[in-house]
């Protein structure tokens, strides 16, 4: 039987990515919204449990912020920028499958103060060119892997 292809999700270009985390992040002026991008999503599976640990906490870069659970997927959630948590999306942490249907919109984590973001900038993935190329390359590494959920 061959393996079945799953085609590359749509992958917004008006946000940046941390390639470390596989999360996006939309500045918007000293403020930042955090989400799941659809690499993470496409390799973990449906999303089934989330928690939110550090509300008002301000952390830094690849600091601990949670830990979300999915079919193929159990981790924490790491920082993608330093800053203070100052909300979180209660409405993911009851329906957590909204990182899987709408990880841009309703399915956002965390809104940050950001507090290092000139320092950070270059660590992000931005614009649409590289956007588009770096996600194309870590989609064929992960289908190479086996890790696409199907």
């Amino acid at each position: 039987m061959a393996d079945k292809k799953v085609d590359m999700p749509v992958i917004r270009t008006d946000v940046l990515y941390d390639p470390d985390t596989y999360l996006w992040i939309r500045p918007e002026g000293d403020l930042a919204t955090i989400g799941v991008s659809p690499l993470l999503e496409e390799s973990s599976g449906t999303f089934v449990a989330l928690q939110i640990d550090a509300e008002d906490d301000t952390l830094e870069r690849g600091a601990v912020f949670g830990k979300i659970e999915a079919e193929k997927h159990v981790g924490h959630l790491r920082m993608p920028v330093s800053g203070k948590i100052v909300a979180v999306n209660q409405e993911v942490l009851h329906n957590p499958r909204l990182l899987n249907t709408d990880p841009y919109g309703k399915g956002w984590l965390v809104q940050v103060q950001l507090t290092n973001m000139q320092d950070e900038f270059d660590h992000l993935v931005a614009g649409v060119d590289n956007i588009r190329q770096w996600f194309e390359g870590e989609w064929k590494k992960m289908q190479q892997k086996g890790w696409i959920a199907e």
